[in-house]
């Protein structure tokens, strides 16, 4: 059992990648920071044309952001492995753990109130508001460094082990993982262009459903990783 166990949940990785970023937008507190950039988009432009645009500099400035950061961490991690490879040993015991703190998280039976980003989003967002569809770029930056425990989580805890795992292709995950986060702002621009009343609806839709989908998601994890946990010390024994 290795950590390839986790992509082998899907055939396509890329795709999986993404779907990681998809979920933890989300999450708790990533809805709150899109759900922020969407009332941004929504009343400072006025056609359709700024308010897609704006939507799509936000979650290219999200992605290009997890993507110069995995890259780093990719790298510096690729290096330690392959300079300690009895490091190497430890992915047997490291995915389940894992997902077993994704489970508890995203169930909220631990609910961690500390976000390193708080002072960021509270610094620059209002000033970044006022720079336009170009500020929407940076808008969207500054919410990726804005990482709070679940997004910590879910791309340190999930994205990055499935990344190493995966050679040079890996490197391209965070980028996926971007695109997911800041999907939903990108797709209520496009909404928001053809028609505001049916953007309205689509948030409210998504903010109504997170909370179904999450914890099934969370129920999921933690029964998955107690069972790769379970069998990983079963087999020590």
């Amino acid at each position: 059992m290795d950590l390839s166990v986790l992509s082998d949940v899907s055939q396509f990785p890329l795709l999986y990648a993404f779907v990681i970023g998809l979920v933890t937008a989300i999450g708790p507190c990533p809805l709150s920071a899109n759900v922020t950039a969407i009332a941004y988009v929504s009343s400072k432009f006025t056609s359709s044309k700024d308010t897609i645009l704006a939507g799509t500099l936000y979650t290219i400035g999200r992605a290009a952001t997890y993507g110069i950061l995995g890259l780093l961490v990719f790298l510096f991690g690729a290096a330690v492995m392959d300079n300690a490879p009895m490091l190497q040993d430890y992915e047997k015991i490291i995915i389940g753990p894992i997902l077993v703190l994704v489970g508890v998280v995203m169930l909220e039976l631990v609910r961690p109130g500390i976000s390193i980003g708080d002072g960021l989003k509270t610094r620059y967002g209002l000033e970044l508001s006022r720079k336009g569809t170009l500020g929407a770029f940076f808008l969207g930056i500054v919410f990726a460094l804005a990482f709070c425990p679940y997004t910590a989580v879910m791309f340190f805890g999930l994205l990055i082990p499935l990344a190493l795992d995966s050679s040079y292709i890996g490197m391209s995950y965070p980028l996926l993982f971007g695109v997911g986060t800041g999907l939903p702002v990108l797709v209520f621009a496009v909404l928001l262009g053809v028609s505001a009343t049916f953007a309205k609806v689509y948030i409210a839709r998504i903010v109504k459903a997170e909370p179904y989908v999450r914890k099934t998601l969370g129920v999921v994890f933690l029964l998955y990783g107690s069972y790769l946990t379970l069998s990983y010390l079963l087999s020590i024994i």
